[in-house]
């Protein structure tokens, strides 16, 4: 019978990660160490002495929070690998590595401690129950030097840990933890998420509320690995809510279709618009002419081949609203496709998305994006939307309004255009006001409160207008 005790671990490779040619400040590494190292651990039966048996093992990097310089954690995450990118701007902030979950902070994590990713985790499939096996093994490794550590107090080397699942969107042979391996070995034989939730680890709401693909992030705090080993019994429901939030009603066929017919067409007319707005750009620069907004490029011929098209996908059994095809439209500032599309279906005005947004929100976010030196550009689309009865109080799966959304990146347009162009801006504030008012989420930005991110206030809004963030605002 395997057990924690039965198993032994062993570190095959750890290298720091640093480009010591590009350092200016290499008296930091002799105080703090190496900012990213790689680990690598395999996992062997005790009585395995010659290691001739693999049972398992773990890849993983660990980020010394101390040693990254202020504002410098997104790029030092970015030139390690896309996961570090994607994990590590998912759960911390920029300035001091500090965490965005609010779960993350109650639990213990203090950048004064490590973050760990742990990028890979197999385990051998042909033992007798590699469910157990997995599970043992990661607390093994959790309770190991390398994560809890020597350190005086009772204080872990590692303060949070995080672990990304398969996309639940590939074939099921992707859905364990056994052989995370990238050649196709079977189905694994036991749910890939027991062994973490066993050990502690969690699927946090708040991150899958800001963007549906963290919900495959599981994290874990110093309180939450150091509670008693979970029953699988107790762990199941946590994992059939899991599934059940990963698991999005794919459109059929032939609303991919539509949604492909229209996104070929707006993207590419945003490109000829944005091509003639630097040529305009250029001429007012010289004297030559006056800056005009562009609008919307798409000609009638492109219209209608484009109604007799979606017309019959209908007809087919395609949706427009289940499509998300007026979304994208929004993103891409088509009144013209907007309207066609509203003609076709009006009931895709209330569609929501992947992350809840409807296309009001969309287009609110997309109007605070092309922000420029004239304030906003053209906001025929937030009209059109309006006037054929866009709902003003409808939320995101944050919790936030159009009117919300427009509150939050108005903040980021410059000083100097906000004073310019207060009277435009605020007209387009007050036509997003809710009828009910902003709701709390409006309010905090997303933050704060019942949301489970961390505000840390005004300097965390202005690290992200200079340095960026992980707001993922999600493609179509």
């Amino acid at each position: 019978m395997i057990t924690e005790d039965s198993i032994t671990l062993v570190s095959t490779s750890s290298s720091g990660h640093y480009d010591e040619d590009d350092d200016d400040d290499l008296g930091r590494y002799a105080k703090f160490g190496r900012p990213l190292t790689n680990h690598s651990i395999k996992f062997y039966h005790k009585n395995d002495t010659q290691r001739k048996k693999e049972l398992g093992g773990i890849s993983g990097v660990s980020v010394n929070r101390q040693a990254i310089g202020t504002h410098g954690f997104f790029e030092t995450f970015d030139e390690h690998s896309g996961d570090l990118e994607w994990v590590g701007c998912s759960l911390l902030e920029n300035k001091y590595g500090r965490t965005r979950l609010q779960s993350l902070r109650e639990a213990g994590d203090d950048p004064e401690f490590d973050f760990f990713l742990i990028e890979s985790f197999w385990i051998d499939q042909d033992q007798d129950d590699p469910c157990a096996l997995a599970t043992f093994a990661l607390r093994k490794f959790l309770h190991s030097d390398m994560i809890k550590g020597n350190l005086p107090y009772g204080c872990w080397n590692v303060s949070s840990i995080a672990y990304a699942l398969h996309d639940f969107g590939e074939d099921e042979q992707h859905s364990g933890s056994g052989k995370r391996k990238r050649e196709d070995d079977g189905r694994p034989s036991y749910e890939e998420a027991i062994p973490f939730f066993r050990n502690g680890f969690f699927q946090d709401v708040a991150l899958l509320q800001q963007n549906p693909d963290n919900g495959r992030i599981l994290v874990a705090g110093v309180e939450h690995m150091d509670q008693p080993l979970k029953s699988e019994a107790s762990v199941m429901p946590a994992i059939k809510s899991l599934r059940s939030r990963l698991s999005t009603k794919k459109p059929t066929r032939k609303d991919g279709e539509i949604l492909n017919r229209v996104e070929q067409l707006v993207s590419a007319n945003a490109l000829l618009v944005c091509e003639q707005e630097l040529k305009g750009i250029s001429a007012a620069m010289i004297g030559n002419a006056i800056r005009q907004p562009v609008g919307d490029v798409t000609t009638t011929e492109q219209l209608q081949s484009l109604r007799r098209d979606l017309s019959k996908l209908v007809g087919e059994g395609g949706s427009i609203a289940r499509s998300t095809a007026l979304h994208i439209a929004c993103e891409k500032n088509s009144i013209k496709v907007v309207k066609l599309l509203l003609e076709l279906d009006a009931s895709s005005i209330s569609a929501k998305d992947r992350m809840g947004r409807t296309p009001l929100i969309v287009a609110t976010m997309n109007a605070c994006g092309r922000r420029t030196i004239n304030g906003i550009d053209e906001t025929q689309v937030i009209d059109n939307l309006l006037n054929a009865g866009a709902r003003k109080e409808d939320v995101d799966s944050v919790g936030l309004t159009a009117y919300g959304h427009f509150e939050k990146y108005f903040k980021k347009i410059s000083p100097m255009a906000s004073l310019q162009h207060n009277t435009s801006l605020t007209d387009l504030e007050h036509k997003l006001y809710p009828p009910g008012g902003p709701t709390a989420m409006d309010f905090s930005n997303g933050k704060g409160g019942s949301s489970g991110i961390v505000d840390y206030g005004p300097e965390d809004e202005e690290e992200r207008r200079l340095y960026g963030g992980s707001d993922d605002d999600g493609d179509y």
